[in-house]
């Protein structure tokens, strides 16, 4: 790695000194950091003012020689000059406060609750997806079934309903923002759009709506409209729930209008 690199690398790990004791295999090998020319020419200045050390008289039957390297690159003197001055200059570690760990925790994504949606598939190229909300225990099956009935009288039906839970990899380590629930399920989509084609898709109260909508696209505003789907090759109908339309029947003259404008227009 390049020598600056690696120091830069290192200060930030908070490691003051590291000496490599081998080298890995199929590791480039380490070549010396380019430096500026004004850089090298002042440590030259600096080593030529450096006056050698006197030498004092052997008391060995042999001289002994105080050898200095003078051939020794002003590039590496300077590397060592440089680490001496991080050391120097290296600021104190600034404390951390609890306002500034609130900080961070407000910029993470907003987790939201698991859900379930409720799917159909009563015939072929159809597919429904349902909101679920289980707690309030209400007939929407028979609903279904109803309205299947009256806007396709001709065909023969066969609603079976498959649960489909989100997370759908019950995991503590996975993200559940809002972001994650709209690229999986719409993932999940195009997928089943792979293997068995849909002409029909009717998306159910909110849940069905924001996750498998595209994100600038809001659930109350384009109630009862067509929006477009996985790249514009499916036409999805957005609905009101099968709860909501249980809770508020004056809803269902408006559902029947979109449903058969619907299925016209796609026929």
């Amino acid at each position: 790695m390049n020598e600056l690199q690696r120091q830069h690398y290192l200060s930030a790990l908070g490691v003051d000194t590291y000496i490599p004791r081998w080298h890995l295999p199929f590791a480039p090998i380490s070549v010396l950091c380019k430096l500026p020319v004004a850089a090298v020419e002042t440590s030259t200045l600096e080593q030529l003012q450096v006056k050698p050390e006197p030498l004092s008289a052997p008391t060995y039957s042999q001289p002994v020689l105080k050898t200095i390297n003078s051939d020794m690159s002003p590039a590496n003197n300077l590397i060592g000059d440089m680490l001496d001055a991080k050391k120097a200059v290296r600021p104190a570690s600034a404390p951390v406060s609890a306002a500034d760990i609130l900080a961070q925790l407000d910029t993470k994504p907003v987790t939201i609750e698991p859900f379930s949606l409720s799917i159909w598939r009563p015939l072929d190229g159809v597919m429904i997806i349902d909101s679920r909300n289980t707690k309030l225990a209400l007939p929407t099956e028979l609903l279904l079934n109803n309205i299947l009935r009256s806007i396709f009288s001709t065909q023969a039906i066969k609603p079976q309903e498959e649960v489909l839970r989100w997370p759908m990899i019950e995991n503590s380590f996975t993200k559940r923002s809002k972001f994650d629930a709209r690229t999986e399920l719409q993932t999940w989509l195009s997928v089943q759009h792979e293997i068995r084609p849909i002409r029909y898709l009717w998306l159910m109260g909110s849940n069905a709506a924001t996750y498998l909508l595209p994100e600038s696209v809001e659930y109350r505003v384009c109630i009862f409209n067509k929006i477009a789907l996985l790249e514009s090759t499916v036409n999805s109908l957005v609905l009101p729930s099968l709860n909501e339309l249980l809770q508020k029947p004056s809803a269902k003259k408006q559902l029947f209008s979109a449903l058969r404008d619907y299925h016209s227009v796609q026929q």
